[in-house]
């Protein structure tokens, strides 16, 4: 009995520190916000089911009970490993990555957490002091936020959206869109437990409200609203003792269908416009940005779900499905989407319709437990409008935002919860073969055993990782002692770990040595770091040779030290991958014009061009390499003449005038760019440069005066080429 004890509190111990994970920020860790918390899961949960396991082999008592809740949990993550094995990356599908640590891991430790808070999580007094622990955790995030919002504490996200320890407001958001429902049901059922906190949970409730507004996150806020018409709904509806809360509960109904109503008819009003938080809800449109930029990316999703659509990708592999089918009027938005945000279109893509159905299936079966007469019956009809609510405002949330682990915790641990309170659970293990294993064999064998498993466990899920992560942030910094030297190390000392983290590692290496091209360090350690990012990408090439990104990078990094010809291999392979991604159409256009191809570099950006005209960039690079290649002809066919165009016009397109010897359609440029920002000081010289060296000495002279007004330093400079225009030097 003291055995069993000692095991107990080390599970509840455990499981009772998992609230405070969304708090951890580990500023020590490559991604802070989100390795740190992923690690203390993680130990937390392997130490709880280590414990468990020994102390379920021990007493019956604390082995799981039959819910259906927990069959569709073990369905999803059977579901989601064969779809992990059997997709296109399982190493990535297996371990996630740094800056999102999700992956089969964090599915498998989800699932040991629900296993874990349903077998010893057997009284309502445990349920209610862990509920309160997480409210009290939500309580110290709302008041970060609220000194977020009182510009007491930093917004780590920028702007004015609050993201407390988060490091994201749609995280923020979400987590206290299901906290408000936790403290309202809790403050619903204070009366059986005889809690005399309505006050306290009443204040709370406002200040996580306070929280989601100011978090500007419409697909949370949006949920949110769902939530309650919802549950007012329902209670409204079914509700036949308690008059004054039907009541209640048809003016709330009504009231935010008026409010929401109100909102779209005054959503033009300034008093909206002007405001950070309800001017972006205003800006809802098909047209908007965001929205378009939305169904593109749904668009692509459904293509990667038409080609496998049993078992899908594996998760983390959405990469795959965006780069194969990207869309060329993606541009604008970030190039290098991992998810699709919608959480049912990720599902759709980890696992097909599979993995979609069991997915759903974790929401069907709490329904099912909450309302079924079988399971419900712990539940008043109140509560069960409530956690129904809650389901569905993360549902709506889901349709807008991906899932993040703080998220995936509150929704396991609702699961937990309705299992632990559904009537008529049948013990899995009533009259197992384990009760036949002698306690003697237990103790001295199993015991031990487990418990060399629960080490194991730690160390293979989490200390190559730790030990990567680190040196790896100490890689990426700059400002050490040996100055690039040991960053080298510390690449070096990083990729030694063989990690899970070895892809993003060394696409650290790749761009560090690109943002270091023009800084001044040792020659030897240049070509050292430049050899081992080039080894190291091949590899990654060799491993996962469907990899757009790393082809790009590794294109990208050579050509940009002279190694053309690899460079462009990587940079063509990266096209064959992604063949409508104009980032790398203009990356290899840019290359043959800075090596003097440029009929070369005048097809692959006309080509750039085709696939979307409205996108400015590639309008813009188009003429250039047309002018350059002397085919202008070709492109004022179409568009006219070039100086009507309407693109934004630099100094790249002056001097290639001057460089095939047009002057006047240099000047022409130059003048636009002058009228443009008439305090360029390069404009003016440069356009004085050109009328002095077409004899417009009178025009020279007046840009050169112009330009000693916008920057006094330059007066000793331009006196001088002043001169020279007098003297009538070259002429």
């Amino acid at each position: 009995m003291k055995c069993d004890k000692i095991l107990k509190s080390i599970i509840i111990g455990s499981v009772f520190l998992v609230p405070f994970v969304p708090l951890v920020v580990i500023s020590s860790f490559f991604f802070p916000f989100i390795f740190g918390k992923a690690l203390l899961f993680r130990l937390l949960v392997e130490i709880a089911f280590g414990a468990w396991l020994i102390l379920a082999l021990r007493n019956k008592e604390y082995r799981p009970k039959f819910s259906w809740i927990l069959v569709s949990a073990l369905f999803f993550t059977g579901v989601v490993f064969l779809a992990d094995i059997l997709g296109v990356n399982p190493l990535k599908s297996f371990w996630s990555n740094y800056e999102r640590m999700e992956g089969w891991v964090t599915i498998l430790h989800s699932l040991g957490y629900l296993i874990v808070i349903t077998s010893t999580f057997n009284s309502e007094k445990l349920w209610r002091r862990f509920l309160n622990t997480s409210v009290f955790v939500s309580v110290y995030a709302g008041l970060h936020g609220l000194l977020q919002l009182l510009g007491k504490a930093q917004i780590h996200q920028g702007g004015a959206r609050l993201d407390a320890s988060f490091g994201n407001a749609s995280y923020l958001a979400v987590y206290m869109v299901i906290h408000i429902f936790i403290v309202a049901f809790l403050w619903n059922r204070r009366r059986v437990w005889n809690d005399s906190c309505g006050f306290f949970y009443g204040a709370v409730i406002i200040l996580q409200l306070v929280n989601l507004y100011y978090t500007a996150t419409r697909g949370a806020i949006l949920g949110f609203i769902g939530a309650i018409l919802l549950t007012s709904f329902l209670i409204a509806i079914f509700e036949k003792k308690r008059i004054v809360l039907k009541r209640t509960c048809w003016g709330i109904l009504l009231t935010t269908l008026v409010f929401v109503g109100g909102f779209f008819l005054l959503k033009d009003a300034s008093f909206i416009r002007t405001n950070p938080v309800l001017g972006r809800f205003a800006s809802i449109s098909l047209e908007e940005t965001t929205t378009k930029s939305r169904f593109m990316v749904w668009d692509m999703a459904w293509e990667g779900v038409k080609e496998r659509p049993l078992l899908g990708w594996g998760q983390e592999n959405f990469n795959y499905v965006f780069n194969k089918n990207y869309d060329p009027g993606m541009y604008g938005q970030e190039e290098w989407f991992d998810r699709t945000h919608n959480v049912f279109f990720d599902w759709l893509i980890v696992g097909g319709f599979i993995g979609l159905f069991a997915y759903l299936s974790l929401f069907l079966t709490i329904l099912y437990h909450l309302w079924s007469k079988k399971y419900g019956g712990n539940f008043s009809l109140v509560e069960k409008s409530l956690f129904t609510g809650l389901l569905a405002g993360y549902f709506i949330h889901n349709f807008f935002v991906f899932d993040n682990l703080t998220s995936y915790i509150l929704f396991f641990t609702i699961l937990g919860f309705v299992h632990g309170q559904s009537y008529k659970l049948v013990s899995l293990n009533k009259d197992s073969w384990l009760d036949s294993v002698s306690r003697d064999t237990v103790n001295k064998i199993v015991t031990p055993v487990l418990i060399a498993l629960t080490i194991f466990s730690i160390y293979f899920f989490n200390v190559k990782g730790v030990l990567a992560n680190r040196a790896l942030l100490k890689a990426v910094r700059s400002g050490h002692p040996e100055g690039v030297v040991a960053n080298l190390e510390f690449y070096k000392k990083a990729l030694s770990y063989n990690s899970y983290a070895n892809q993003e590692i060394r696409e650290q290496l790749m761009q560090f040595i690109m943002k270091t091209k023009d800084v001044n360090f040792d020659s030897e350690v240049r070509k050292s770091l430049i050899e081992l990012a080039v080894s190291e990408a091949e590899k990654e090439i060799e491993r996962d040779p469907q990899d757009t990104r790393t082809e790009v990078f590794l294109g990208s990094l050579l050509s940009s030290y002279s190694r053309v010809e690899e460079g462009l291999e990587h940079l063509e392979r990266g096209l064959e991958l992604s063949p409508n991604k104009q980032s790398i159409y203009f990356e290899i256009g840019s290359i043959y014009i800075n090596n003097g191809q440029y009929d070369k570099a005048f097809e692959i950006l006309k080509r750039a061009y085709e696939l979307e005209p409205r996108y400015d960039r590639a309008k813009k690079l188009y003429i250039l390499s047309a002018i350059f290649a002397e085919k202008e002809d070709q492109v004022e066919e179409a568009l006219g003449p070039i100086i009507d165009s309407g693109i934004d016009f630099d100094m790249n397109f002056a001097n290639a005038y001057k460089k095939k010897g047009d002057t006047n359609m240099a000047i022409q440029i130059l003048e636009k760019l002058v009228e443009n920002k008439p305090d360029n000081l390069q404009y003016r010289v440069s356009l004085a440069a050109v009328y002095f060296e077409v004899g417009q000495n009178t025009k020279a002279q007046n840009e050169i005066e112009k330009a000693m007004e916008i920057d006094p330093n330059f007066k000793e400079q331009g006196e001088k080429f002043i001169e020279e225009i007098n003297a009538g030097i070259g002429q």
